[in-house]
Order: C-alpha cells, then sequence, then structure tokens
C-alpha cells in the first residue's frame, strides 16, 4: 500500500512537473506567436501594395490646410509637377491662392464677389454662386482659365444668368486673373434657382466636359417616386435631348474664341437634338471627376426624395448614357413609378445609398492615383454634405469580378470635424493625384494610411531607436539630415492619435514612452521645421 501510494505521488508529482513545463513551453510559444505575428505584420506593412491592391483603408489621417468661406474646389495653380501651388474657390466668387509654406496669399486668384468684380449671384439659394473652375490644358503657356457661376457678365450687359461659363486671361506670370481679358464661352438658362450642378473638368481627351443640374424644381418630397421632382415638360428636362439640362455636356474650348463640338460626340447630327450632349438622365451632377489613368468617369448624382448615387463610365466609352433620371432614382422606379424598364434604357449606379442616418446629399468624388497613400490606389473617395460620424465618408473599390465594393472610411483630423455645422462640399485633387476635402469653414489634405504610409522619405534617413520595442519602452526618433523636427504624431494602426509633441530642446529629436501602447504597429508622422515636408516612419511595439 505505502509503495502504491509513493508511486501515485510520483505519478502526480511528475505529472505536475511535466504540466509545468508544458505551461512554460505555451508561454514561451505564446511570446514568439505573438513576436511573430508583430513581425509577419510589420512585413506587412512593408509589403503595403500586394495588401492594399486587396482592400480599401479604413482610415486616413488629414491635416487641416487653410481657412476660407465655403470653398467648393481645389486645383493646382499649374500643370507644372514641381509646382505645389494650389488655387482654392471659395462659393462666394474668391478664388484664393495657396501656397504650402506661407499659406494664403493676401491678394486672391479672382475675385467675382463684392470686394471684386461683383457680378456673383450670390443670392438666397445655397446653390447660387461660383461653381466651379478649371485650367486650360495649356495653362503653362497661355494662361487661360474657365469659371462657371452664376451671374451677370464682366461688362455690365444682359441681364443676371442662371448660369455661365467665362474664359479668363491671367497675368504675366499666371498669379493673378485679368479681368480685363475674357470670353463668355457658354449660357445656361434654367427655368428654376438650384440644380446647378456646375463642375467644369477636362477629360484626358482634353475636351472641357461640363455638368448641369436639371433646372430645380425638387417635387414634393413624398417617398417612392411621383413626387413631381424635374417637372419640366412631359419627360423632365434630363430625359430630354433638346435641352442642355440635366446632362453631361463636351466641348472643344479655343480659348478666347468660341467653342466647338467634337464630331465624335454622340448625338452629332441627329435633329432635334443638342450635340453638346455626352451623357443626360441626370438630376444634379454636383461633382464628377476623372480616373488620371484611363479616363473612367464617376459622377456623383445628387437624390431627390429616397436615394443618392454614384454612376460610372468607361474611359472608351463613346458616350450617349441615359443614367435614369427622372425615370429612376437610385435602383427604383420614380416616374413612372412602375415598370420604368431600367434593364434596357438605363445605366443603373454602382453606388447608391439611403436618406438614412442624416445622409441627404452625396458629395462625389476622387479616384485616388496619388503616391502618398498606397492602399487608397484604385479607390474612388465620396462624401455626404449632411452626414457624420461612422457614416461621412466612403470609399468604392472594384473586385475582380467587377463589382463594386463599398466601405466605411475614417478621417482622423486633429480636433475633429465639428458636428452639424463644418458640411462637406467637394473634394477636390492637385497635379499629382493628392486628394482634399472642401468642408463649410476649411480645406484638408489627406495625407497617409496610419497602417500603410508612405515609405518614401525624400532620401531622409529616419532613426527610431529600439525599433522593435516594447510596451513602457522609452523610444527616440532622430532625423540625421540635420533637419529640425517641428512636431512628431505617432497613430496606432486604426488611425487614432497616440502621442503628439513639438521638440523644444534640441529641436532634432524628440522621445517616447509606449507605456500605453498594445502590441502593434504605430505609424510615426513628422512635420520638418519651415518645410512643406512629411516625413513617416514605423514603429512595431511587440507583446509582454
Amino acid at each position: 500500500m505505502k509503495t502504491t501510494i509513493e508511486r501515485k505521488e510520483i505519478k502526480i508529482s511528475s505529472a505536475w512537473t511535466y504540466l509545468c513545463g508544458v505551461r512554460k513551453i505555451l508561454e514561451q510559444v505564446t511570446i514568439l506567436a505573438q513576436t511573430f505575428a508583430c513581425l509577419f505584420l510589420l512585413f506587412l506593412t512593408f509589403n503595403s501594395s500586394s495588401l492594399s491592391a486587396q482592400s480599401a483603408p479604413e482610415a486616413i489621417n488629414a491635416v487641416r490646410i487653410a481657412e476660407v468661406e465655403q470653398p467648393i474646389q481645389t486645383l493646382s495653380a499649374s500643370h507644372d509637377l514641381a509646382n505645389n501651388d494650389l488655387l482654392i474657390v471659395g462659393h462666394d466668387g474668391v478664388v484664393h491662392y495657396w501656397e504650402p509654406i506661407s499659406g494664403l496669399r493676401t491678394t486672391p486668384f479672382l475675385d467675382l464677389g463684392v470686394n471684386g468684380m461683383n457680378i456673383l449671384d450670390f443670392g438666397e439659394n445655397p446653390e447660387q454662386g461660383l461653381n466651379g473652375m478649371t485650367l486650360d490644358p495649356g495653362f503653362d503657356e497661355n494662361g487661360l482659365v474657365y469659371v462657371m457661376y452664376n451671374g451677370y457678365r464682366p461688362d455690365g450687359t444682359g441681364e443676371i444668368i442662371d448660369e455661365r461659363i467665362l474664359c479668363f486671361a491671367t497675368t504675366e506670370n499666371h498669379s493673378t486673373v485679368n479681368t480685363l481679358v475674357w470670353s463668355e464661352v457658354l449660357e445656361l438658362v434654367q427655368p428654376d434657382q438650384g440644380h446647378n450642378g456646375g463642375q467644369i473638368l477636362y477629360g484626358l481627351d482634353n475636351f472641357l466636359y461640363i455638368s448641369t443640374g436639371d433646372g430645380g424644381a425638387t417635387g414634393t418630397g413624398a417617398s417612392g417616386g411621383g413626387s413631381n421632382g424635374d417637372d419640366h415638360g412631359p419627360i423632365g428636362n434630363a430625359q430630354n435631348l433638346e435641352s442642355l439640362l440635366g446632362k453631361i455636356l463636351r466641348i472643344e474650348t479655343h480659348g478666347l474664341d468660341p467653342y466647338t463640338i467634337p464630331q465624335s460626340n454622340p448625338f452629332v447630327g441627329l435633329p432635334n437634338v443638342h450635340e453638346e450632349i455626352w451623357a443626360y438622365g441626370l438630376r444634379n451632377p454636383w461633382r464628377f471627376c476623372f480616373d488620371s489613368e484611363n479616363g473612367d468617369m464617376f459622377i456623383g448624382d445628387v437624390g431627390e426624395v429616397d436615394w443618392e448615387e454614384i454612376h460610372y463610365e468607361a474611359g472608351e466609352s463613346e458616350g450617349g448614357l441615359n443614367y435614369g433620371w427622372r425615370l429612376m432614382e437610385g435602383p427604383d422606379c420614380y416616374e413612372p413609378i412602375e415598370d420604368c424598364d431600367p434593364d434596357n434604357e438605363i445605366e443603373q449606379p454602382i453606388f447608391a445609398f439611403p436618406h438614412e442616418n442624416g445622409l441627404c446629399s452625396v458629395i462625389g468624388g476622387v479616384m485616388y492615383r496619388g503616391g502618398n497613400i498606397p492602399s487608397l490606389d484604385g479607390c474612388y473617395v465620396l462624401s455626404d454634405y449632411c452626414g457624420f460620424g461612422d457614416t461621412q465618408f466612403f470609399t468604392l473599390k472594384e473586385n475582380a469580378n467587377g463589382e463594386w465594393i463599398s466601405q466605411a472610411l475614417v478621417l482622423e483630423v486633429e480636433g475633429g470635424f465639428e458636428p452639424w455645422t463644418e458640411t462637406k462640399s467637394a473634394f477636390g485633387e492637385d497635379n499629382r493625384g493628392e486628394i482634399y476635402l472642401c468642408t463649410r469653414f476649411a480645406v484638408y489634405k489627406l495625407l497617409f494610411d496610419p497602417l500603410f504610409p508612405p515609405e518614401q522619405n525624400q532620401g531622409k534617413e529616419i532613426s527610431i531607436s529600439p525599433n522593435p520595442s516594447a510596451p513602457n519602452a522609452l523610444v527616440q526618433v532622430n532625423l540625421k539630415e540635420g533637419e529640425e523636427i517641428s512636431r512628431l504624431r505617432v497613430f496606432n494602426s486604426a488611425g487614432i492619435l497616440m502621442r503628439d509633441l513639438y521638440p523644444t530642446d534640441t529641436g532634432d529629436n524628440t522621445t517616447f514612452y509606449t507605456n500605453d501602447f498594445p502590441a502593434g504597429v504605430y505609424s510615426i508622422n513628422i512635420e520638418v521645421l519651415e518645410l512643406d515636408e512629411f516625413y513617416f516612419g514605423k514603429l512595431v511595439i511587440l507583446g509582454e
């Protein structure tokens, strides 16, 4: 019996020793697994191109670059890639000139408003004002710009027009508009105020594309269709090819000389049709864009009662497409409420969202082809005028089956957006393909994906030590080119700001503790003193 008991004790003791050994092994395996997971995540981070080709980012960091009144567009001040200056178009008629280091110039690029030419109709309707601007393809040589606005002619002749397009010359160095040299390109007389459209943009074919609204006349608001929207004639302006309203137009500009109609336009030679029409069936295409890689067109069409929608047209399209309004609104029949025959006649939207969660008016959008946000490449970015919180921004990306997949996008900005007052009005892009957002009060630049920040740093060497690091460690960041760090921010993979530092002692280095950093990959964003440059680094935190 004693022997048996001793044997049992020995067995129990051996089992306990064995289990303790297994536990230690499991602990070591767990640590190794955590380390491997972080290193694997780091590997994916440094090979972001393969991952970004499969999915869209969940968060993007942005920075406010200017505070202006009602900006509705941003564009480069030159086609020269070495020129980083921007033009910020204000709905109030002021086109601001922005420089990266000094900010907004005191003298605007153009002022159609009360403090300038005073020819703008900036009245009670919120859609009235300066709605669009673009540079001539030969701007760097000829200095010509085009604007689309509500108002009067610069010489005071003629009555107010609901919408008109002018061509202006600029001064010798192209830094301001010469308001004495201009020519009227096109007038658009609308039956009602509102639904102006208002985007003007050159395609890859160097023809000028113009978006026009259906002429207003918002209906009764009855859900489900039939609320009398676009109540202009038996079929509405958008379906009427004898009207320029509710369309995308395409013309060939000749500067200060009259425009001509491209012979490749889809309705050239047909009777009782405006030959300027490229596409039709749109309610209020406030903003559209072209994919700089292939010429594909994306149109954000503001809805009537139930739906907001994004339309797509391939770059090789020959035009003539019908996008549905007022036969349809989004995926539903509108007028008539039934049997609108969408399959045979109408191009369906690639994305539509209902008026839920405060959403009210789609703000399209830019197809990203820049270099600073690799994971955003091939994503169309859009928003809504009224949406806030998690529903304020979206991306669309085409999958291998040709389907457009939507995903919510969070824009992380310092201090956040001001709810219910800082509405979104437009996106823009510069000549390098980087994206800007215009809100009620400010212009923001989309900077980087916190999980996959840019790898290029203009050849600058950044030292992050130790890296990989651990929780509760002291991390030091240095620039080895003698430049001074004016600001250093650390973001986690969800885009949440973890540290925001302004070095004051030596200026060329900074340190921070990782006492609240879980295991993972972090993005370090460095701003250089007195330079319009952002440098990026990656920090890996291993588990305990």
